[in-house]
């Protein structure tokens, strides 16, 4: 009665958790026997453009890989295109999780990210904005278990989401980029992806000596 209270109580949260199972057993019920990159992105290139975009919002939420997700949509829209879907659903994904991670399980998810290694610790009020930034920056943990970790510390709804969620929309043109180049074959769109590469692995390991000093 408790148990079933609660889910009551979390209406909204519960049901996104269940489209969330539904959506993911789905996918894997269809594909448990061909689950490969190069078959992901060839369903990816057929499935509807309607479907996709679901998908595209429920499945990082449940740990899919999102850089394949956004080489696709620079595949199936373009760049112009593929950014803004991808932009939409990183906003969607920073909402979503921050509201799983402070609603019904949130101490399971605690738990469950701290016996996989995830240490969480409190946070000081005047580093919130800047280690969301570079948390959301640095190439590490998956993009599902940034999204959850960064959520179930104490750093506030407006931070977490106006500050985060632009960090993964920033990073999101080079996997798009190099999905539209793909298709167009854009030399410039290639040497473009080459040269932000270098700039971005230059950047994280810099973070990330930074970090280390503090």
């Amino acid at each position: 009665m408790k148990l079933l209270k609660l889910l009551l109580q979390h209406r909204v949260r519960t049901a996104i958790v269940l489209i969330l199972l539904i959506a993911g057993g789905w996918f894997v019920q269809i594909h448990q026997h061909d689950l490969s990159q190069e078959v992901i992105i060839e369903f990816g290139k057929r499935i509807h453009a309607v479907w996709f975009i679901v998908l595209f919002f429920i499945l990082p939420l449940a740990g899919f890989p999102l850089s394949i997700l956004l080489v696709l949509a620079g595949i199936r829209f373009g760049f112009t295109g593929g950014m803004a879907v991808s932009s939409v659903a990183v906003f969607f994904h920073n909402f979503t999780a921050y509201h799983l991670s402070h609603g019904l399980f949130r101490d399971q998810m605690r738990n469950f990210l701290e016996r996989a290694g995830y240490a969480i610790s409190p946070i000081s009020p005047g580093h919130r904005i800047k280690l969301t930034a570079l948390f959301a920056a640095i190439h590490g943990p998956p993009y599902f278990a940034k999204l959850y970790l960064l959520a179930l510390t104490d750093i506030p709804f407006r931070i977490y989401f106006w500050v985060g969620a632009p960090v993964y929309v920033a990073f999101c043109a080079i996997p798009v980029g190099a999905g539209s180049a793909v298709t167009q074959f854009d030399a410039t769109w290639i040497y473009a992806i080459i040269a932000a590469l270098a700039i971005l692995s230059l950047a994280g390991y810099w973070l990330r000596r930074r970090i280390a000093q503090h």
